[in-house]
Protein backbone atom coordinates (compact mmCIF):
# COMPACT_ATOMS: atom_id res chain seq x y z
CA UNK A 1 0.00 0.00 0.00
CA UNK A 2 1.26 3.24 -1.13
CA UNK A 3 2.59 5.41 1.77
CA UNK A 4 -0.16 7.80 1.86
CA UNK A 5 -3.20 5.39 1.96
CA UNK A 6 -1.52 3.84 5.02
CA UNK A 7 -1.38 7.22 6.66
CA UNK A 8 -4.48 7.94 5.61
CA UNK A 9 -5.78 4.03 7.14
CA UNK A 10 -4.05 4.94 10.55
CA UNK A 11 -6.14 8.34 10.64
CA UNK A 12 -9.40 6.19 9.04
CA UNK A 13 -9.07 3.79 12.25
CA UNK A 14 -8.33 6.11 15.00
CA UNK A 15 -11.66 8.24 13.74
CA UNK A 16 -13.50 5.26 13.60
CA UNK A 17 -12.54 3.80 16.84
CA UNK A 18 -12.08 6.77 18.74
CA UNK A 19 -15.07 9.58 17.15
CA UNK A 20 -12.54 11.90 17.32
CA UNK A 21 -8.86 12.57 16.30
CA UNK A 22 -5.68 13.07 18.29
CA UNK A 23 -3.29 16.20 17.96
CA UNK A 24 -0.98 13.73 15.86
CA UNK A 25 -3.28 12.40 13.45
CA UNK A 26 -4.46 15.79 13.10
CA UNK A 27 -1.07 16.34 11.65
CA UNK A 28 -1.05 13.43 9.63
CA UNK A 29 -3.90 14.17 7.64
CA UNK A 30 -1.77 17.51 6.67
CA UNK A 31 -5.96 18.53 5.99
CA UNK A 32 -5.59 21.72 3.39
CA UNK A 33 -2.67 20.52 1.73
CA UNK A 34 -3.67 20.38 -2.21
CA UNK A 35 -0.23 20.61 -3.68
CA UNK A 36 0.90 16.98 -3.40
CA UNK A 37 -0.80 13.70 -2.27
CA UNK A 38 -1.69 14.40 1.25
CA UNK A 39 -3.71 11.97 3.66
CA UNK A 40 -6.51 14.45 3.75
CA UNK A 41 -7.24 14.87 0.41
CA UNK A 42 -7.13 10.54 0.32
CA UNK A 43 -9.61 10.59 2.35
CA UNK A 44 -11.67 13.04 0.78
CA UNK A 45 -11.00 11.31 -2.63
CA UNK A 46 -12.46 8.25 -0.94
CA UNK A 47 -15.48 9.46 0.19
CA UNK A 48 -16.18 11.80 -3.34
CA UNK A 49 -15.82 7.89 -4.99
CA UNK A 50 -17.99 6.32 -2.76
CA UNK A 51 -20.72 8.71 -2.80
CA UNK A 52 -20.27 8.81 -6.78
CA UNK A 53 -20.88 5.06 -7.14
CA UNK A 54 -23.64 5.55 -4.53
CA UNK A 55 -25.36 7.73 -6.42
CA UNK A 56 -24.65 6.07 -10.35
CA UNK A 57 -26.52 3.00 -8.84
CA UNK A 58 -29.41 5.38 -9.09
CA UNK A 59 -29.64 6.78 -4.80
CA UNK A 60 -30.68 10.04 -4.34
CA UNK A 61 -31.42 11.69 -0.98
CA UNK A 62 -31.94 10.03 2.02
CA UNK A 63 -31.05 6.85 -0.09
CA UNK A 64 -27.93 8.02 -0.92
CA UNK A 65 -26.84 9.29 2.40
CA UNK A 66 -29.13 7.21 5.31
CA UNK A 67 -27.55 7.99 8.23
CA UNK A 68 -26.44 11.67 9.40
CA UNK A 69 -23.64 11.44 11.26
CA UNK A 70 -24.28 13.25 14.72
CA UNK A 71 -22.97 17.03 15.29
CA UNK A 72 -24.41 17.84 11.22
CA UNK A 73 -27.61 19.02 10.29
CA UNK A 74 -29.08 16.82 6.92
CA UNK A 75 -29.24 20.34 5.02
CA UNK A 76 -24.97 20.39 5.74
CA UNK A 77 -24.66 16.79 4.93
CA UNK A 78 -26.78 16.86 1.91
CA UNK A 79 -24.76 20.65 0.61
CA UNK A 80 -21.16 18.29 1.35
CA UNK A 81 -22.79 15.27 -0.98
CA UNK A 82 -23.89 18.24 -3.44
CA UNK A 83 -20.41 19.13 -3.46
CA UNK A 84 -18.42 16.43 -4.25
CA UNK A 85 -21.21 15.16 -6.82
CA UNK A 86 -19.89 18.40 -8.63
CA UNK A 87 -21.54 21.18 -7.44
CA UNK A 88 -19.49 24.55 -7.68
CA UNK A 89 -22.59 26.38 -5.48
CA UNK A 90 -22.44 23.63 -2.76
CA UNK A 91 -18.53 23.52 -2.65
CA UNK A 92 -19.07 27.86 -2.31
CA UNK A 93 -21.24 27.23 0.51
CA UNK A 94 -19.13 24.79 1.75
CA UNK A 95 -15.96 27.43 2.01
CA UNK A 96 -17.68 30.37 3.29
CA UNK A 97 -19.25 28.53 6.03
CA UNK A 98 -16.42 26.22 6.71
CA UNK A 99 -18.35 22.90 6.89
CA UNK A 100 -15.37 21.06 4.87
CA UNK A 101 -13.65 20.10 7.78
CA UNK A 102 -11.46 17.20 7.73
CA UNK A 103 -13.37 15.76 11.04
CA UNK A 104 -17.14 16.04 8.49
CA UNK A 105 -15.58 13.96 5.97
CA UNK A 106 -14.34 11.37 8.07
CA UNK A 107 -18.07 11.32 9.88
CA UNK A 108 -19.97 11.19 6.47
CA UNK A 109 -16.93 8.49 5.42
CA UNK A 110 -17.34 6.18 8.16
CA UNK A 111 -21.48 6.38 7.65
CA UNK A 112 -20.73 5.34 4.12
CA UNK A 113 -18.36 2.88 4.78
CA UNK A 114 -20.80 1.18 7.28
CA UNK A 115 -23.79 1.56 5.12
CA UNK A 116 -21.78 -0.46 2.08
CA UNK A 117 -20.69 -2.83 4.45
CA UNK A 118 -17.17 -2.88 3.46
CA UNK A 119 -14.35 -5.05 4.37
CA UNK A 120 -10.97 -4.05 5.18
CA UNK A 121 -9.91 -5.25 2.41
CA UNK A 122 -12.02 -3.33 0.10
CA UNK A 123 -11.10 0.15 2.14
CA UNK A 124 -7.96 -0.23 1.40
CA UNK A 125 -8.60 -1.03 -2.17
CA UNK A 126 -10.63 2.25 -1.91
CA UNK A 127 -8.04 4.29 -0.70
CA UNK A 128 -5.47 3.33 -3.16
CA UNK A 129 -7.75 4.23 -5.52
CA UNK A 130 -7.95 7.32 -3.99
CA UNK A 131 -4.20 7.79 -4.36
CA UNK A 132 -3.93 7.47 -7.81
CA UNK A 133 -6.99 9.86 -8.17
CA UNK A 134 -4.50 12.40 -5.97
CA UNK A 135 -1.75 11.58 -8.48
CA UNK A 136 -3.84 12.12 -11.32
CA UNK A 137 -6.02 15.81 -10.29
CA UNK A 138 -2.32 16.73 -9.50
CA UNK A 139 -0.78 16.14 -13.26
CA UNK A 140 -3.84 17.79 -14.83
CA UNK A 141 -2.94 21.23 -12.91
CA UNK A 142 -6.17 22.48 -13.11
CA UNK A 143 -8.71 20.75 -11.29
CA UNK A 144 -11.87 21.71 -13.44
CA UNK A 145 -10.21 20.17 -16.73
CA UNK A 146 -10.59 16.47 -17.81
CA UNK A 147 -7.40 14.58 -17.10
CA UNK A 148 -5.14 13.63 -19.61
CA UNK A 149 -6.93 15.72 -22.73
CA UNK A 150 -5.48 14.39 -25.92
CA UNK A 151 -4.21 11.33 -24.70
CA UNK A 152 -6.64 9.06 -22.24
CA UNK A 153 -9.89 10.98 -23.45
CA UNK A 154 -10.92 13.32 -25.88
CA UNK A 155 -11.68 15.68 -27.44
CA UNK A 156 -8.33 15.24 -29.66
CA UNK A 157 -6.58 17.35 -32.39
CA UNK A 158 -6.36 15.77 -35.32
CA UNK A 159 -2.66 15.78 -34.79
CA UNK A 160 -3.19 13.44 -31.62
CA UNK A 161 -4.82 10.55 -32.74
CA UNK A 162 -5.44 8.48 -35.80
CA UNK A 163 -9.26 9.66 -36.28
CA UNK A 164 -9.66 7.47 -39.30
CA UNK A 165 -9.31 4.21 -37.32
CA UNK A 166 -11.86 4.88 -34.59
CA UNK A 167 -14.98 4.91 -37.45
CA UNK A 168 -16.05 8.62 -36.87
CA UNK A 169 -18.10 10.29 -39.24
CA UNK A 170 -15.68 13.24 -41.12
CA UNK A 171 -17.91 16.41 -41.28
CA UNK A 172 -14.79 18.44 -42.45
CA UNK A 173 -13.60 20.39 -38.89
CA UNK A 174 -15.32 18.14 -36.88
CA UNK A 175 -14.83 14.12 -36.02
CA UNK A 176 -17.60 12.86 -34.38
CA UNK A 177 -18.66 9.27 -33.12
CA UNK A 178 -21.58 7.31 -34.73
CA UNK A 179 -22.74 5.60 -31.68
CA UNK A 180 -26.62 6.05 -31.14
CA UNK A 181 -26.74 9.19 -33.76
CA UNK A 182 -29.47 8.25 -36.11
CA UNK A 183 -29.41 12.00 -37.81
CA UNK A 184 -26.85 15.55 -38.64
CA UNK A 185 -27.65 18.75 -38.98
CA UNK A 186 -25.04 20.85 -40.63
CA UNK A 187 -24.73 24.78 -40.71
CA UNK A 188 -22.27 27.29 -40.12
CA UNK A 189 -22.63 30.18 -37.59
CA UNK A 190 -21.68 33.73 -38.03
CA UNK A 191 -19.75 35.99 -35.09
CA UNK A 192 -17.85 38.93 -34.92
CA UNK A 193 -14.85 37.42 -35.65
CA UNK A 194 -15.30 34.65 -38.24
CA UNK A 195 -17.65 32.16 -39.10
CA UNK A 196 -17.74 29.01 -36.65
CA UNK A 197 -17.91 25.46 -37.81
CA UNK A 198 -21.02 24.05 -36.27
CA UNK A 199 -23.16 20.54 -36.19
CA UNK A 200 -25.73 19.24 -34.32
CA UNK A 201 -26.43 15.24 -33.51
CA UNK A 202 -29.11 13.76 -32.35
CA UNK A 203 -30.22 10.47 -30.79
CA UNK A 204 -33.44 9.97 -31.85
CA UNK A 205 -35.96 12.86 -30.42
CA UNK A 206 -34.57 11.91 -26.73
CA UNK A 207 -31.23 13.86 -27.04
CA UNK A 208 -29.09 16.15 -28.72
CA UNK A 209 -25.95 17.78 -28.82
CA UNK A 210 -24.39 21.09 -30.50
CA UNK A 211 -20.72 20.68 -31.39
CA UNK A 212 -18.89 24.30 -31.90
CA UNK A 213 -14.85 24.26 -32.48
CA UNK A 214 -13.48 28.01 -33.46
CA UNK A 215 -10.13 28.79 -33.55
CA UNK A 216 -8.15 30.51 -30.88
CA UNK A 217 -4.53 32.03 -30.52
CA UNK A 218 -2.52 33.01 -27.69
CA UNK A 219 -4.12 35.13 -25.10
CA UNK A 220 -7.02 34.97 -26.69
CA UNK A 221 -10.34 33.79 -23.68
CA UNK A 222 -10.38 29.99 -23.24
CA UNK A 223 -13.49 27.98 -21.96
CA UNK A 224 -12.96 29.65 -18.54
CA UNK A 225 -13.56 32.99 -20.00
CA UNK A 226 -16.16 31.56 -22.65
CA UNK A 227 -18.01 30.13 -19.55
CA UNK A 228 -18.43 32.99 -17.71
CA UNK A 229 -19.41 35.54 -20.66
CA UNK A 230 -22.27 32.97 -21.28
CA UNK A 231 -23.67 32.74 -17.69
CA UNK A 232 -23.68 36.27 -17.54
CA UNK A 233 -25.56 36.27 -20.59
CA UNK A 234 -28.10 33.39 -19.69
CA UNK A 235 -28.65 34.90 -16.95
CA UNK A 236 -29.28 38.31 -18.31
CA UNK A 237 -32.14 36.35 -20.49
CA UNK A 238 -33.51 35.26 -16.99
CA UNK A 239 -32.20 32.12 -16.98
CA UNK A 240 -31.48 30.10 -14.09
CA UNK A 241 -27.68 28.84 -13.77
CA UNK A 242 -25.49 26.57 -11.81
CA UNK A 243 -21.79 25.47 -12.15
CA UNK A 244 -20.69 21.88 -11.96
CA UNK A 245 -17.39 20.04 -12.40
CA UNK A 246 -18.64 17.51 -14.39
CA UNK A 247 -16.31 14.50 -16.82
CA UNK A 248 -15.72 17.13 -19.12
CA UNK A 249 -14.49 20.06 -17.05
CA UNK A 250 -16.22 23.02 -15.63
CA UNK A 251 -20.16 23.36 -16.98
CA UNK A 252 -23.24 25.32 -17.00
CA UNK A 253 -26.97 24.30 -16.42
CA UNK A 254 -29.50 26.03 -16.85
CA UNK A 255 -33.35 26.74 -17.37
CA UNK A 256 -33.50 29.18 -19.98
CA UNK A 257 -36.97 31.09 -20.83
CA UNK A 258 -38.20 29.95 -24.38
CA UNK A 259 -40.99 30.85 -26.92
CA UNK A 260 -42.70 27.91 -28.41
CA UNK A 261 -45.12 27.95 -31.15
CA UNK A 262 -47.25 25.50 -29.90
CA UNK A 263 -46.85 26.08 -25.85
CA UNK A 264 -46.26 29.80 -25.77
CA UNK A 265 -44.04 30.88 -23.34
CA UNK A 266 -41.82 27.93 -21.68
CA UNK A 267 -38.43 26.70 -19.97
CA UNK A 268 -35.95 24.72 -21.89
CA UNK A 269 -33.37 23.05 -19.83
CA UNK A 270 -30.07 22.34 -21.23
CA UNK A 271 -26.04 22.16 -20.45
CA UNK A 272 -23.25 23.50 -21.56
CA UNK A 273 -19.83 22.33 -21.91
CA UNK A 274 -16.45 23.09 -23.40
CA UNK A 275 -12.56 22.37 -23.60
CA UNK A 276 -9.49 24.28 -24.53
CA UNK A 277 -7.36 22.30 -26.99
CA UNK A 278 -4.23 23.35 -28.86
CA UNK A 279 -5.46 25.96 -31.27
CA UNK A 280 -8.86 25.77 -30.73
CA UNK A 281 -11.83 25.49 -28.37
CA UNK A 282 -14.87 22.70 -28.67
CA UNK A 283 -18.30 23.97 -26.83
CA UNK A 284 -21.36 21.37 -26.90
CA UNK A 285 -24.57 22.42 -25.44
CA UNK A 286 -26.81 19.20 -24.87
CA UNK A 287 -30.78 18.88 -24.94
CA UNK A 288 -32.93 16.40 -24.31
CA UNK A 289 -32.71 13.65 -21.92
CA UNK A 290 -28.96 13.79 -21.08
CA UNK A 291 -29.76 17.76 -19.43
CA UNK A 292 -32.32 16.92 -17.23
CA UNK A 293 -31.72 17.43 -12.91
CA UNK A 294 -29.81 14.32 -11.72
CA UNK A 295 -30.04 12.42 -15.21
CA UNK A 296 -27.74 9.57 -15.48
CA UNK A 297 -27.40 9.46 -19.45
CA UNK A 298 -24.17 9.88 -20.60
CA UNK A 299 -24.85 9.76 -24.10
CA UNK A 300 -23.59 13.42 -25.16
CA UNK A 301 -20.63 13.51 -22.41
CA UNK A 302 -19.34 10.48 -24.25
CA UNK A 303 -19.78 11.77 -28.16
CA UNK A 304 -18.30 15.21 -26.93
CA UNK A 305 -14.99 13.18 -25.66
CA UNK A 306 -15.15 11.27 -28.91
CA UNK A 307 -14.50 14.28 -31.21
CA UNK A 308 -11.62 14.78 -32.96
CA UNK A 309 -11.43 18.38 -33.88
CA UNK A 310 -9.31 19.47 -37.23
CA UNK A 311 -8.63 23.36 -37.01
CA UNK A 312 -8.65 23.70 -40.78
CA UNK A 313 -12.76 23.95 -40.01
CA UNK A 314 -13.68 22.79 -43.77
CA UNK A 315 -17.42 22.41 -42.87
CA UNK A 316 -18.98 20.08 -45.80
CA UNK A 317 -22.39 21.21 -47.09
CA UNK A 318 -24.18 17.90 -46.86
CA UNK A 319 -23.91 15.61 -44.12
CA UNK A 320 -23.10 12.14 -44.83
CA UNK A 321 -25.23 9.47 -44.70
Amino acid sequence: MAAEASEARAVLDEFTREGQLSPSSLERAEWGTWDRVAPGWVLLLSLKSLVLFRWEEGRTGPDLLPDVPAGMSRTEADNLIEMLRGSLPAAAVARTTGGLTLERVLSLLVCVIAAEAMTHQEVDTLLELAVAMNEEALQAADLSRPLYRGTDVGPWDVSETDWEAMGLLDLGGLKVPRTEVTKVDLNSLDSDTEVLAAVVLFRGTTANLQLQAFPTSSGEPGWGTICDRLEANLRARGAEVERWSERVGVELRAVVPVVSETRGRDRMTVRYIGCDGPGWVLRGVIGGAPALPDSRDDWAYDCFQGVVVDPAFVVPSVAPV
